[in-house]
């Protein structure tokens, strides 16, 4: 079995902003193409788990991200770096947006907290928990990844203002760091 590690976009790999739905947009992280590569280079596959709910909202539609996600991968393959996979999750369960998309509105079992996207990886990949880790920058992450039985790093930098849902959200990740070059660090001393 491999070992893996988990990532969400936002906030992880590239800066917090509004409706990252081009490539001029997407702002990558200081650090990240290092802490990737180094990742990569000691066996662990790197997949990206991310919720898009702007898709269901209609603000933007899969051509664009999958754009997005393809710049992204272009960068950090300039400095040496890849990710193994990219799972999205485009659902969004509340309805009242303007030009939203129906059948994308409903509650899933991949949109963090919970872990459909992760446990889908995980048979995609033969990845073994128990080596596995899941890096996010908000409760909804750490939560997956604890429900995924992976150990968890809270990024503390990572800008993610979070939802009244989401400060509801009770969690306590196995260690913090303020980005993902320190949390690389703990994965890979």
């Amino acid at each position: 079995m491999k070992k893996a590690v988990f990532l969400d976009r936002d906030g992880v790999i590239n800066e917090n902003g509004p409706r990252i739905d081009s490539a001029e947009k997407f702002l990558m992280i200081d650090g990240v193409s290092e802490a990737i590569k180094r990742l990569n280079e000691t066996g662990y596959l790197v997949i990206i788990v991310t919720n898009q709910p702007e898709i269901a909202k209609g603000f933007f539609g899969f051509v664009e991200l999958e754009n997005v996600h393809r710049h992204m991968k272009a960068l950090l393959e300039k400095e040496g770096a890849h990710i193994d996979s990219i799972y999205v999750c485009p659902h969004h369960p509340e309805k009242g947006f303007p030009g939203e998309v129906p059948e994308l509105k409903l509650k899933c079992e991949c949109r963090k907290p919970e872990p459909g996207m992760i446990l889908r990886a995980m048979t995609d990949f033969d990845i073994d928990s128990k080596q596995s880790w899941m890096v996010g920058d908000s409760r909804s992450d750490i939560i997956a990844g604890q429900k995924a039985g992976l150990k968890t790093i809270f990024l503390t930098a990572g800008g993610s203002s979070g939802s009244e849902q989401e400060k509801e959200l009770a969690c306590t990740p196995d260690f913090e760091a303020p980005s993902l070059r320190e949390a690389a660090e703990i994965i890979v001393p």
